[in-house]
């Protein structure tokens, strides 16, 4: 690559001063336009090699506007940059050898003297690679000069632009916290921002930040992004977060949020959609179905590598990728048994940590941190395994095992891990490991429970111990299949060997629990691989091996914690090695796309890590060789191990020692201190011949395949003898380690890597929250920020030829020769004055340097906005005239429709109006004659009725006139008798009778008579009247009823108070005229009512009477005041009544417009309503003292009739 590109370099320009460089540089910097966008670092100097015969080339006879080829102007492009002021620059930079702020991500470390690693897992590079990345390492000067002169320049230039323009911005609020804003005014060095909340913030440029237009709001891939800053990668995460749009793309990269609930992106459908290719937007399955397209295409073997943060979904996230892989092999049943490896490999490999329930973890079986869990199956086993395992495993509750209890956490909330044994079972059954391979799997589970309840004690001063006899011991021998005494040789002895000779040593208490720790770390470690091993072989037996494969990596990412340890050290190491081969494959790339479309490219600066891999990896003064020498010696301690590396690594840059047996590295995600407690025992690995001998002379088949595999690996890296391969065992955990990574990276060496980047939204485990800093330190750990980084210091911005015609081309203000769209696409460039250095024309895509598309935008809006300015006033002007004429016509129809409208419905109405009224007429007859018939009914049966009632009546006083007048007959005869016989006896006594006396008592009972018939007349006369009173009264009750409805409640109360006078007038005055009859037929001599049978009625008794009873004529008299009042009061009703009714008809006529008035109907029948309302009122109480009045009369004259009849009969 290095020959390549001195080849193809152009011939060096003309020297010139550094004056006239910094005259030329002023010079085009005043013919820029003042609209146009600030101009960042230029193009790299080296151009990009010729396209193929299979890439597309230019339309033949292409050329610019001003007539120059293109490649005469990518020549003349080349001869202006100033070589000599770039290599200055970047002299005077090398020098400095200080850090390079950058002002969006941080600070840009820089190495200028990057080691050669002394080893390195890319075995298989050739020569030229290997050059190509050492170019990587150290990139030509005009890189730095670049960087150097257009680095913050260029970023201010971009703010003055943003400033100038009044575009969106990002503004660092004083709570730390980025707000999106539009600029709204600048003055002096401040500028007053307006939020998307409504508040106006006034800060100074520094704190400002260039935001996207809203068009890039939410894009799928943040290379389309114009500005990469923190803010906006964030919010356009965010954005699509909210949406459940959880993938995003950062060029090669996925980035995966975490959802932490179901989203509706999976199921057959999707795959499908995928599959067939209807659909491309991010997801793990557009990435599973490239590697596998991928790797049928090229016949290349395709790796997916997932990395993430604790709880960010990376298990997840390669089911997902193997359920879609699964689908596209098309192997009957493979899809059920490629997903039922996913349950055994994490019932074996992830464990409860403090941050994740189903953490991928390693060195768990013996020790781990408060608050987390072991390996799943332990707990599995141990709470579902059905009686008889139980009983053939002697099994126990895992609180019974000391290696479970330890850390005190033996659940997991949500969790039911006797289900999960079930489910752990059926795994096993699909993926077709045999009953037996089960029971051998169980069987060493269990094993390595009971040998952590095996216990030791000191026997001697010297600390040596021995086995204490216990049921972990015999338990652990029997599932070995081995005695008792076998292991606990194994555990408390060790071998030397001195000359030929052997020497049995014993063990101290802390070599002991090492030796026994060891034993069971190996043994799981080892049947971990078995089974991975057994499940490999089921799935391949019987199928066809194409020999190509797709690997998916679901590795621990970056971490740092409170307080990192030994595991942590391990973790980092191979983030640092994966961070490497992501940046190598990041730049092969993006630099194969550069050159594939033929555009000037060179390689760029970028953050190595190689320094902090040679901080690891060198010998003999690396980390990892320190920390194998101390566990070396035996009483080396934590703290002295922190000491040696103070002492042989404080020159290097990557590293710092801190106080307390703590030390700093300085990864590419960041700064970590970690804590020397615990480094050399758990790099230790004591694992000596006795373990292996014990393993091999077991009888179980397991054990021994262990000790057969264990000899086999280290005689394949020895050939010495039997204690060769002893020694070769006591390799510590990060040799290990490191041989494991090292052969990790060959084989992703030997891929084609996709790589998927899985993040946690929030800390609390909720959907649809989203913490800013959280992310953003996931993304930085992930290295997602460095990829987005080197994306803006190239071209971020890629659109088609196509694309960009279609978008763009209808701002060219004249039409082009040639329409093919790369015509169009440079013609609209050059017209909107952008200048060389921010784009590149390529064969297919036109390449944008950061903010070109926004200024592209920009012009589109103005253009826009031109436009519909123009279409506004014109469809204005065009809408009025149109309206003006449509009004003119619609007038002119509107009045001929009207009128012919009106003459129709006129006639309609005419001929309405006649048929009512001949319906009204013969209704109005109908009515009539029905009314008047049932009146005429209705009175013909009254008067038979009442003239019925008159002649009963009539007859009732005919008869007691008859019998009256029999009576008084009769009286008159015995008068006369007696008289006659009186005179006869006065006349025989010589006497004679008083003859005016005589005259007088018959004048009284004529003139009594005469009164009597008088009286019965005038009762009859009254009865008349009051049966006219109650008729009429009933007539206007039924015409208040149905004119009146409103006031019929109101009236019932006075009716039903004037018929209760009524009646007790009528029976008062019944009671009078008794009273009367009484006293007429009474004379006045006699003192009861049996003689009134006797004596005749003379003159003088009815003088008598009228002359000695004036109560009579006073209860007459009473009688004659009460009709009155109650005649008084029928009359006012009548009267009230009628008025009332004239006015509600008046006002209900003015009200339907048949009377014609000034007059408010709602306010007159207000008034009526109020006057009504105190007329009742004042009527009531008349009424009231109406009937007081009457009762009283009525006991005045009960008392005087008492009064005059007690007279009468005291006379």
């Amino acid at each position: 690559m290095l020959s390549a590109a001195t080849v193809m370099a152009p011939a060096a320009a003309t020297q010139k001063s550094s004056l006239e460089v910094l005259l030329e540089t002023i010079r085009k910097r005043d013919e820029q336009p003042k609209d146009a966008p600030p101009a960042l670092p230029a193009r790299p100097t080296c151009r990009g090699r010729l396209p193929t015969t299979r890439r597309p080339s230019l339309p033949a006879g292409f050329k610019l506007e001003n007539g120059m080829a293109p490649g005469a102007a990518v020549e003349t492009a080349l001869v202006d940059n100033k070589p000599d002021a770039e290599k200055e620059i970047a002299a005077l930079e090398a020098k400095e050898e200080k850090p390079v702020k950058g002002r969006i991500f941080g600070t840009k470390r820089k190495f200028p003297n990057a080691e050669v690693l002394e080893e390195s897992p890319y075995v298989n590079e050739s020569h030229e690679e290997r050059k190509g990345t050492a170019i990587c390492m150290d990139p030509p000067s005009v890189s730095s000069a670049t960087t150097k002169t257009n680095g913050k320049a260029a970023c201010t230039d971009i703010m003055d632009y943003v400033l100038r323009k009044k575009l969106r911005v990002w503004c660092s609020s004083p709570n730390a916290k980025w707000e999106l804003g539009q600029i709204r005014s600048i003055s002096g060095d401040d500028a007053e921002i307006l939020l998307a909340n409504g508040k106006v913030l006034t800060v100074s440029p520094e704190r400002l930040l260039p935001a996207n237009p809203d068009i890039l709001d939410g894009v799928d891939d943040l290379i389309q992004m114009s500005y990469l800053n923190e803010p906006s990668v964030l919010h356009n995460l965010q954005l699509r977060y909210s949406r459940d749009l959880i993938y995003t793309k950062a060029g090669p990269v996925l980035i995966a949020v975490n959802p932490l609930k179901e989203v509706a992106l999976y199921g057959k459908s999707s795959i499908m959609q995928y599959k067939q290719k209807i659909k491309d937007d991010p997801h793990v399955y557009a990435v599973a179905d490239l590697a596998f397209n991928e790797m049928l295409r090229d016949g290349i073997n395709q790796s997916i590598i997932i990395s993430g943060e604790s709880g960010a979904g990376k298990t997840e996230t390669a089911k997902i990728a193997m359920q879609y892989l699964s689908v596209l092999g098309g192997a009957s049943g493979m899809e059920s048994e490629v997903l039922q490896t996913n349950v055994v490999l994490e019932a074996l490999g992830n464990a409860k940590t403090s941050r994740n329930n189903n953490s991928s973890r390693f060195s768990r079986v013996v020790q781990r941190a408060q608050g987390e869990r072991s390996y799943h199956i332990f707990y599995q086993l141990c709470s579902g395994a059905p009686p008889l395992l139980k009983k053939k495993l002697f099994l126990k509750s895992a609180n019974d095992y000391n290696y479970l209890k330890q850390s005190n956490c033996l659940r997991i909330d949500g969790v039911d891990d006797s289900k999960k044994f079930t489910a752990l079972v059926d795994a096993l059954d699909a993926t077709q490991i045999s009953k037996e391979d089960q029971m051998k799997l169980f069987s060493m589970l269990a094993t390595v429970l009971w040998l952590g309840n095996i216990s030791f004690s000191v026997v001697d001063n010297e600390n040596h111990v021995e086995v204490v006899s216990s049921e972990g011991l015999t338990t652990a021998a029997k599932l070995l299949g081995c005695t008792a005494n076998q292991l606990v040789t194994a555990l408390s002895t060790r071998k030397i060997r001195a000359g030929n000779d052997s020497i049995v040593k014993k063990l101290t208490l802390m070599q002991a629990i090492d030796a026994r720790d060891a034993l069971a770390k190996s043994i799981y470690a080892n049947l971990f691989d078995w089974i991975v091993e057994q499940t490999n072989h089921s799935l391949g037996s019987g199928r066809k091996c194409t020999w190509r494969s797709i690997s998916i990596l679901d590795i621990y990412g970056f971490e740092c914690f409170n307080k990192n340890g030994f595991e942590q050290f391990c973790i980092n190491y191979a983030n640092e090695r994966l961070q490497q081969h992501f940046n190598r494959h990041l730049f092969k790339l993006q630099q194969e796309e550069y050159l594939e479309d033929g555009i000037d490219w060179a390689p760029v600066e970028f953050v190595d890590n190689t320094n902090c891999l040679s901080l690891f990896e060198k010998k003999p003064l690396g980390l990892l060789s320190l920390l194998d020498e101390e566990s070396t010696f035996p009483k080396a301690t934590d703290l002295s191990f922190a000491n040696k590396l103070k002492q042989q690594l404080s020159g290097n840059s990557c590293f710092k020692g801190e106080q307390d047996g703590a030390f700093k590295i300085c990864h590419y995600a960041g700064e970590v201190t970690y804590d020397t407690t615990g480094f050399l025992e758990k790099n230790r690995d004591p694992l000596h011949s006795e373990s292996i001998q014990l393993l091999t002379s077991c009888k179980c088949e397991l054990p021994k395949h262990f000790a057969s595999v264990m000899i086999s690996d280290s005689q394949s890296k020895s050939s010495l003898s039997w204690h060769s391969v002893v020694d070769t065992q006591k390799q510590s955990v990060v040799t290990k380690f490191k041989a494991q990574l090292f052969k990790l990276m060959q084989q992703l060496e030997s891929t084609t890597p996709h790589f998927i980047r899985c993040i946690q939204p929030n800390s609390k485990q909720r959907p649809m929250l989203f913490e800013h800093d959280l992310v953003l330190h996931q993304l930085k750990c992930c290295g997602v920020l460095e990829v987005v980084r080197i994306s803006r210091t190239g071209y971020p911005t890629r659109i088609t030829h196509q694309q960009f015609a279609e978008r763009y081309g209808f701002l060219l203000l004249r039409s082009v020769a040639s329409q093919d769209p790369l015509s169009v696409s440079v013609a609209v460039l050059q017209q909107l004055n952008i200048a060389p250095e921010m784009y590149q024309v390529g064969y297919t895509k036109l390449f944008f340097r950061t903010g070109q598309v926004a200024a592209l935008e920009n012009a589109k809006k103005q253009m826009l906005h031109g436009t519909l300015c123009i279409q506004k006033h014109f469809r204005g002007l065009h809408s009025r005239q149109g309206y003006q004429g449509l009004k003119k016509g619609a007038l002119t129809l509107q009045s001929f429709i009207r009128g012919e409208r009106t003459r129709i419905h006129f006639d309609n109405l005419v001929k309405r109006r006649r048929a009512a009224v001949l319906i009204q007429k013969y209704t109005r007859r109908r009515l009539a004659a029905t009314m008047f018939n049932d009146q005429l009914k209705h009175i013909i049966l009254l008067q038979s009725v009442m003239r019925g009632c008159l002649a009963r009546g009539k007859y009732r006083c005919l008869q007691d006139e008859k019998n009256s007048k029999t009576s008084c007959l009769k009286v008159q005869g015995h008068t006369r008798k007696n008289i006659s016989e009186s005179r006869i006896h006065q006349e025989m006594n010589g006497h004679h009778p008083h003859q005016p006396v005589i005259s007088e008592l018959q004048g009284r009972i004529t003139k009594a008579e005469a009164a009597l018939r008088d009286k019965e007349e005038e009762n009859v006369i009254l009865k008349q009247q009051l049966e006219q009173y109650e008729r009429k009264w009933s007539e206007y009750e039924a015409k208040m009823k149905s004119m009146e409805e409103a006031w019929k409640r109101q009236l019932s109360s006075l009716q039903l108070s004037l018929v209760a006078a009524k009646k007790n007038l009528a029976s008062e005055d019944a009671a009078t005229r008794a009273a009367r009859t009484d006293y007429t037929h009474t004379p006045v001599q006699y003192d009861s009512e049996d003689t009134l049978s006797t004596g005749t009625h003379t003159p003088e008794v009815i003088e008598s009477r009228h002359s000695h009873n004036p109560e009579a004529k006073v209860s007459a008299g009473n009688s004659d005041r009460r009709v009155n009042a109650v005649n008084h009061l029928a009359k006012e009703f009548e009267d009230r009544r009628q008025v009332f009714e004239d006015d509600a008809g008046f006002l209900v006529a003015v009200k339907s417009g048949q009377v014609g008035s000034n007059m408010n109907p709602d306010e007159e029948l207000r008034k009526l309503k109020d006057r009504f309302a105190t007329w009742k009122k004042d009527y009531k109480s008349r009424l009231k003292e109406t009937k007081v009045n009457l009762h009283k009369v009525g006991t005045h004259d009960e008392k005087s009739r008492k009064r005059w009849w007690g007279k009468k009969s005291s006379k």
